[in-house]
């Protein structure tokens, strides 16, 4: 493969040039367990407590992998990154928030690069703006008409779901399928060569309390040793704690109490290495217009709407990789070596690399915010702040009153 390589930062000339006329740009981190090689790591686990493992071609050999981390929680991950330098006011963007922290603090605001569904989250759609339902209100109410030939309103409202994109799958119109942008930023964390391992667990109780002391449902709901405090049936018999089969009612281990018996089960691996892999389509943005109210389509237009986006997205990915690889308890990962930013041009022999961080990102994005065909877009950093309607808020109050499902308990 022919490669051109930079020592320089990418600049922002190369950058407009590479959004009008590249593939995309490839970003390939070799990563390693912090404790090094051999070091045991814990993928996530899915339905089932599976864990996703696959076969992959590496050159001509197949090759056992596991997913360390999915593309949807490498966006998730970076969306709360760039949520991050929002905060730290490096950078600043247009977002809607939906403020519940006069209601339920602990909830606090939740704002578009957090709830799942971006802008188009439910939590939005029943917001209200001075007192109206956000989805009907002047500002709102463009996001639901948008779509690629013009997405000026996400531009202006919630870039974030033109780079991961986004689906107003939330609406309860009977049959509306409603605006639907895809994904240009992907990213994920495989481990290679994966072994499976196996896991432990056990308790030593200091209370020494044995398996078989009885425990029995109190008449308030709690627990007690006691027979004659015990809940009884129609028949006046004691009722044992718990839930579960009738085999494991009234042991101790249901309130947490006693030793529990060392056991071995399926868990962890070892890997040879973990690579992440991030592309930034931008063939996805070229497809994305972007025209004024009074004005018809212009390139030059959505060239700058376009570059805006992807210095977006390498503020996002850069901010995400200055956090570190802390995925999840033992998982902490380690890049072997500097990040290899690749652009890519016409074809595969076509590769320029060049050298990116956090500080330069956001200059890329702040120049890009400054073009006056942006402006012209009413693409402005503000806050829509808006307030949860009584019937969200009910919602939640009596959810929180429910407490855990049944099941769950």
């Amino acid at each position: 493969m022919e490669t051109v390589i930079s020592p320089t930062p990418l600049s922002f000339e190369q950058l407009t040039d590479a959004v009008a006329h590249a593939a995309a740009i490839r970003i390939v981190t070799n990563l390693e367990p912090i404790g090094g090689p051999g070091d045991k790591i814990f993928p996530p686990t899915y339905e089932g407590g599976e864990y996703a493992e696959e076969l992959r071609r590496v050159g001509d050999r197949e090759v056992k992998t596991v997913l360390l981390d999915s593309v949807a929680s490498q966006a998730n991950r970076m969306e709360l990154a760039l949520l991050a330098a929002y905060e730290r006011q490096e950078i600043a963007i247009p977002l809607v928030v939906a403020d519940f922290t006069p209601w339920f603090p602990s909830v606090g605001r939740v704002t578009a690069l957090e709830a799942p569904h971006r802008v188009y989250d439910a939590i939005f759609r029943d917001g209200l703006l001075d007192g109206v339902r956000f989805r009907e209100t002047p500002v709102g109410k463009p996001l639901y008409g948008a779509s690629i030939t013009n997405a000026t309103p996400l531009l202006q409202l919630c870039p974030t779901v033109l780079i991961w994109g986004g689906w107003d799958s939330t609406s309860l119109k009977p049959g509306y399928l409603g605006p639907k942008f895809e994904r240009a930023l992907s990213s994920e964390i495989v481990g290679f060569n994966a072994v499976a391992g196996q896991k432990t667990s056990s308790r030593i109780d200091p209370l020494q309390i044995e398996s078989a002391a009885t425990v029995y449902r109190a008449a308030d709901g709690w627990w007690t040793a006691d027979e004659t405090r015990a809940e009884r049936n129609e028949k006046n018999e004691p009722l044992l704690y718990g839930k579960t089969s009738e085999k494991s009612k009234g042991r101790p281990s249901l309130i947490v109490h006693g030793n529990v018996t060392p056991t071995i089960e399926d868990g962890g691996y070892t890997i040879s290495h973990a690579v992440q892999t991030t592309v930034l389509s931008l063939i996805a943005l070229r497809r994305l217009h972007f025209p004024l109210p009074t004005a018809k389509p212009n390139q030059a237009t959505d060239l700058a709407a376009q570059t805006l986006l992807a210095s977006l997205a390498l503020c996002a990915l850069s901010s995400q990789r200055q956090q570190g690889y802390d995925l999840r308890s033992r998982c902490l990962l380690i890049p072997t070596a500097s990040a290899q930013f690749e652009l890519i041009r016409a074809d595969a022999n076509q590769v320029q690399r060049f050298s990116l961080h956090a500080a330069g990102a956001a200059a890329l994005f702040e120049r890009a915010a400054t073009n006056d065909a942006v402006k012209k877009l009413g693409c402005e950093p503000r806050e829509i702040e808006l307030a949860p309607s009584d019937d969200v808020l009910r919602l939640v109050r009596v959810s929180r009153e429910l407490g855990p499902a049944e099941d769950q308990q």
